[in-house]
């Protein structure tokens, strides 16, 4: 499909360190068919929109605690912030190696996840948190996981954020989770009256989005996990080390948004990721490459 390739590389906004590799992967993804892909994505930043139409910031799942906690519990809000002010700049310290960071992220996540348990949440108030709050997927968002699905190409969502939050934000957007769409992100435990007891085990940060924290069974694995080809998505370095463990014998073809531009983290995400989108908030182009291999599939199909 040359004249796709071509339309994909001309979009202004689209980079690639290596467009004969990005172009051989696409070859191989193509071939083998959309029976062979798993999309594998991030949720904060990455699913949903980092910026607005105004340019103002939108919330990320943890977000929708931190901006709203004070609702349930004066002050909390400040709490959380500090934690983020604190340990925010180690997660993207250039200086630091990721064995060093991650003892600061575990304790990051462990002192919010702490605070948020410590106030009156229950499932019904988060579910009309989630209602008003200002998480957002990307424009074409709605469409393109629907297309997935119609097309039978399972979708992880692999998060350090709130799976409860990403859970209702979908139930809201598309009526009901998909049969497609698998979430793997930190899981709230109610109690019988729908008070937030705790976070479930294992704790999920932005640096350890692997196998260690999965729990492989069940149908979606059953089903899903010998696909060989991946698309990987996601908006920081760490999502690039994502993985769900299976020994997949295939390719992976890995997209970066880069939400904010800058000339370092440019150059990294060029190392990183096959593809780097730059500040673009649209589906666009995981949905030109998902409808390449479906429509693959259906021009087999036609001969």
């Amino acid at each position: 499909m040359p004249g796709s390739f071509e339309k994909l590389f001309a979009e202004s906004h689209v980079k690639c360190r290596d467009r004969e590799d990005v172009e051989k992967k696409l070859e191989k993804i193509l071939t083998d068919g959309v029976n062979e892909l798993l999309v594998l994505s991030d949720f904060d930043y990455t699913l949903s929109r980092a910026f607005d139409e105004n340019g103002d910031r939108c919330w990320s799942t943890l977000g929708v605690f931190d901006i709203l906690a004070d609702e349930v519990q004066p002050g909390l809000s400040k709490e959380i912030l500090q934690l983020w002010e604190y340990y925010h700049p180690i997660e993207f310290d250039p200086h630091m190696s990721l064995d060093e960071k991650i003892p600061h992220m575990e304790d990051w996540w462990s002192k919010a996840h702490e605070l948020i348990c410590s106030a009156p949440f229950t499932k019904k108030i988060l579910e009309g948190f989630v209602a008003k709050s200002n998480v957002r997927l990307r424009e074409g968002g709605e469409e393109w996981i629907r297309h997935l699905e119609h097309s039978g190409v399972p979708l992880v969502v692999f998060s350090a954020g709130s799976g409860d939050v990403i859970h209702m934000h979908l139930n809201n957007k598309l009526g009901k989770i998909p049969d497609n769409v698998h979430i793997i992100a930190n899981m709230i435990e109610y109690d019988g009256k729908g008070h937030l007891e705790k976070f479930k085990e294992p704790l999920i940060h932005v640096f350890n989005k692997n196998a260690t924290v999965i729990q492989k069974n069940g149908p979606f694995w059953d089903a899903h996990s010998t696909r060989k080809h991946l698309l990987l998505m996601g908006d920081s370095l760490g999502d690039i080390h994502m993985d769900v463990g299976e020994d997949h014998q295939g390719v992976t073809l890995k997209i970066g948004f880069l939400n904010k531009y800058s000339d370092d983290l440019y150059k990294r995400f060029l190392q990183g990721f096959d593809i780097v989108v730059l500040n673009d908030q649209t589906m666009k182009i995981p949905d030109m490459i998902t409808k390449m291999v479906t429509s693959s599939k259906n021009e087999k199909a036609a001969v």
